[in-house]
């Protein structure tokens, strides 16, 4: 994961601390709000104090690690940006930025106004299906061959705007080709998840009152489509190749 993509998860880690509820209880703080309880705390040594809110070692490592897995992270990737400290210090400052922009929000009882709360329960409800897709593409791409030269070069020049534009790719190399190798793998994997969501659909009994919503479209998802940007995700861009385009480059299976 690259340093433009990482940076990309703040964006997350501001969505967290605000839809996250704690099944604990706080401090009695101002701080101490349900949507930052569950950082109150924890074992090892502390890591950051906001006035009088504590952050210690493993509540810091779990929340800045569950960022990462949202973003799709390897264990290689976990294991590489766990300790940099880099990385942790940008965490560090969203997390500060995070604490006391949501204290004067709490201050103001800004979420409990309608709006808020309908906000608050479309954003959880788009958190839980990113954070399930992210799992489902993890696992489903552990189970994809590694492409051989051949595929993986061909698929770079297949997806070479994209992969240039998305993660600074420009050529494939003995430094680029593991990281091309796992995209061929992801965009395999985002595949194979959409098939099976396709299997839901055809089995579930769907209906449409077109009186309201119109006849359907063929378009394919527009940009605002939070279910098909997290199934996309920021390692799997859905520019690039589809199965079906060029049936050699892509890993056959027994499904």
């Amino acid at each position: 994961m690259s340093l433009k993509n990482f940076k990309k998860l703040f964006l997350i880690i501001s969505s967290f601390s605000i839809i996250a509820c704690s099944q604990s209880q706080g401090s009695g703080s101002k701080a101490s709000s349900d949507s930052l309880a569950y950082l109150n705390g924890g074992a090892g040594e502390w890591v950051l104090k906001i006035d009088n809110f504590t952050i210690n070692q493993t509540n810091f490592n779990k929340d800045y690690q569950a960022s990462l897995v949202l973003q799709g992270a390897t264990p290689e990737d976990l294991a590489m940006y766990a300790n940099n400290s880099q990385y942790q210090q940008l965490y560090a400052d969203q997390l500060i930025n995070s604490i006391l922009l949501l204290n004067k929000a709490e201050e103001e009882k800004f979420f409990e106004t309608e709006e808020a709360k309908d906000f608050i329960n479309l954003s959880i409800r788009n958190i839980k299906f990113q954070y399930y897709v992210t799992k489902l593409m993890a696992d489903a791409s552990k189970n994809i061959p590694d492409p051989t030269p051949e595929h993986a070069q061909a698929f770079f020049e297949q997806a070479k705007q994209q992969l240039t534009q998305m993660y600074g790719i420009t050529a494939y190399n003995t430094e680029t080709a593991p990281y091309i190798a796992q995209l061929y793998k992801n965009t395999y994997a985002q595949q194979l998840v959409e098939r099976d969501i396709q299997d839901l659909k055809d089995k579930a009994v769907i209906e449409r009152n077109t009186a309201i919503l119109g006849e359907a479209s063929i378009l394919p998802p527009q940009i605002g489509d939070t279910n098909a940007a997290a199934i996309q995700g920021t390692n799997n861009p859905a520019a690039l190749p589809q199965q079906g385009v060029d049936n050699n480059l892509l890993p056959r299976t027994n499904n």
